[in-house]
């Protein structure tokens, strides 16, 4: 008799996550991010298209029938804005069609998220709920009471990448996925995604960095940073991230 899968399970080489059979995990899409770096003098095209196919490719070789975006659909923090205004509706358009449910959790990028989110769409905020025995959340707010005894609490909002360097100097970054246990009573494993939009700022976790671009549930309160596991999107483990900080 094969063994029973046990998840959740990472999709290899997609910053995606397998919450059971039907059910699929991304975070952080940043869907009008574009408008940010026309400002700043960087003209890209859109890739809300590129984005949304993607997603619905992953959920068609997956098979699965139910969504969770966790948090960040769009990139603007305040009210919906400029490209927002059309980008937006045309990505859940796209996806929804393809899954029986969807639930998003309100990211800190997420204001005025409701104006688009489809009818059938259940939103959640930021603090996250409960599925199976996860605790699933965006990552910009502190666990609330009601994660209490979950196996796993399920987060994107970092934007996990680490930079390697080779023997000549020159360095390379890969988005990855950071996992340990809390510093909790029930002990529960952190899972922390990478975002799902690629294009978007990493966050180099190998590098000195601000507390506050991290977020609460990776401060020293809830867990021990340096005793994270660090794997590639490809599935590559890299060590604990202790081993991954440059030395001088």
């Amino acid at each position: 008799m094969p063994a029973r899968l046990s998840y959740p399970i990472k999709v290899l080489g997609q910053p995606a996550l397998l919450l059971d059979e039907v059910t699929l995990a991304v975070a952080d899409v940043h869907v009008g991010f574009e408008q940010e770096l026309a400002t700043r003098g960087i003209n890209i095209p859109l890739k809300t298209d590129e984005l949304s196919a993607r997603l619905i490719k992953i959920i068609r070789e997956t098979g699965v029938r139910n969504l969770f975006i966790l948090g960040d659909v769009k990139h603007h923090v305040a009210g919906p804005k400029g490209v927002e205004i059309f980008s937006v509706p045309r990505f859940f358009s796209a996806v929804e069609r393809e899954v029986d449910e969807m639930h998003v959790v309100r990211g800190n990028h997420d204001g005025g998220i409701e104006a688009f989110l489809p009818k059938e769409a259940t939103m959640h905020e930021s603090q996250g709920f409960a599925f199976r025995d996860f605790w699933v959340a965006h990552g910009s707010a502190k666990l609330p009471a009601e994660a209490e005894g979950k196996t796993r609490v399920i987060i994107g909002h970092v934007h996990p990448s680490v930079r390697l360097r080779d023997s000549r100097g020159y360095g390379y970054v890969f988005q990855v996925w950071l996992s340990g246990k809390m510093k909790l009573q029930w002990h529960p494993v952190l899972i922390v995604m990478p975002s799902f939009n690629n294009y978007i700022g990493q966050l180099l976790v190998n590098e000195r960095t601000k507390s506050e671009l991290r977020g609460p549930l990776l401060s020293k309160k809830y867990i021990e940073m340096s005793e994270l596991d660090v794997e590639t999107i490809d599935g590559v483990l890299l060590g604990k991230l202790r081993d991954l900080f440059e030395t001088d």
